[in-house]
């Protein structure tokens, strides 16, 4: 996917002065230049090609174009200017999707996407305001993550242990673990290399969302799995990939093999009824970091999260752990009552 770069043309406008008898200088007092106006088009492929520089996820790309197609539909006038776009545009669009009964998040990405492309217009001096700036996102029910409780998750970590007798199999538990302790996401586990790997920081670095590096640690346990995995990791032959993590035919792990992993493991550990895969692992990562005491911004940084928001779900989920064990261990409640 590519986009072209739209060029912003300069123009002057005011009065300029030649005068010979003052040494042939110009006077460009009076002189302002000025940003010509993109249309729609325009400005959107540009923001786009602003993104793609800065890295942005294909998938993310790709939600742009699906959320801008909708806007240019939804607009009666054929490539506007950008400045005639009002508050009206945009919260007549938000209501067309709503008419639709389209998910209220995803009108809510769709109003988090369109009101990223006007801030942007701003802070490129391109428009003077945002229509978008008065417009709140739309509201959408608060959705806790899905997540592994403790014995499930134990369970999970029994059956890796108990299949870790081979070359696959101690891989495999090592994944697991991994997972679990630093709550990757799985393209960042496919990907870890192994000269991003300090075993005496306890410490990984990992290209993650938005191609920003950041660094997880593990404990202990994790340590002493990925020290016998990397002992045995060349038992196959030499890898052909510098990755953590590789496949049988000794090149890199794809996501879908990981996924694979994952689900024979689930069937082993009798989890059919419950959703594993990695994301689930990670967010199962989170909501143990919490109950063992990590904070919010502690958690967002570790965890790779842009906004705190995402790491406040965890909290509050923590604190529903605390809340129904406090039911189960009241101090007060655990005492004889005097008739």
């Amino acid at each position: 996917m590519e986009y072209d770069e739209y060029p912003y043309y300069k123009k002057s406008n005011g009065n300029q002065s030649t005068d010979s008898d003052e040494g042939n200088s110009s006077s460009n007092e009076n002189t302002q230049t000025i940003i010509q106006e993109p249309s729609l088009s325009e400005a959107l492929n540009q923001f786009k090609y602003a993104s793609q520089v800065e890295g942005k996820a294909k998938k993310t790309l790709n939600q742009y174009d699906y959320v801008f197609d909708n806007f240019t539909d939804y607009l009666t006038e054929d490539d506007p200017p950008i400045s005639s776009i009002t508050p009206n545009h945009v919260r007549g669009f938000l209501k067309r999707l709503m008419d639709r009964d389209l998910a209220k998040a995803t009108v809510a990405i769709h109003h988090r996407v369109v009101q990223a492309f006007f801030n942007w217009l701003v802070d490129e001096e391109l428009l003077e305001k945002a229509p978008t700036r008065n417009i709140d996102e739309p509201k959408t029910p608060d959705k806790y993550p899905r997540i592994l409780d403790e014995e499930q998750t134990n369970k999970l970590i029994r059956t890796a242990e108990n299949n870790k007798s081979t070359w696959a199999g101690f891989r495999n538990y090592t994944m697991i673990l991994t997972f679990l302790d630093t709550g990757l996401r799985v393209n960042e586990l496919v990907n870890a290399r192994l000269t991003d790997l300090k075993f005496n920081e306890r410490s990984l670095k990992v290209l993650g969302k938005g191609a920003k590096d950041r660094v997880v640690f593990f404990g202990y346990r994790t340590y002493k799995a990925l020290r016998k995995w990397i002992d045995i990791r060349e038992d196959k032959g030499k890898p052909l990939d510098d990755t953590v993590f590789t496949s049988q035919n000794r090149d890199k792990l794809k996501t879908r093999h990981v996924q694979r992993i994952i689900t024979r493991l689930q069937k082993k550990a009798n989890l059919e009824d419950t959703k594993v895969s990695p994301h689930v692992l990670r967010h199962t990562a989170a909501t143990m970091a919490v109950r063992n005491g990590m904070g919010s911004f502690a958690l967002k940084r570790f965890f790779g999260w842009e906004s705190i928001k995402t790491a406040m779900k965890y909290v509050h989920m923590g604190d529903q752990t605390v809340k129904e064990a406090f039911k189960k261990s009241s101090p007060i409640d655990g005492l004889e009552e005097e008739e």
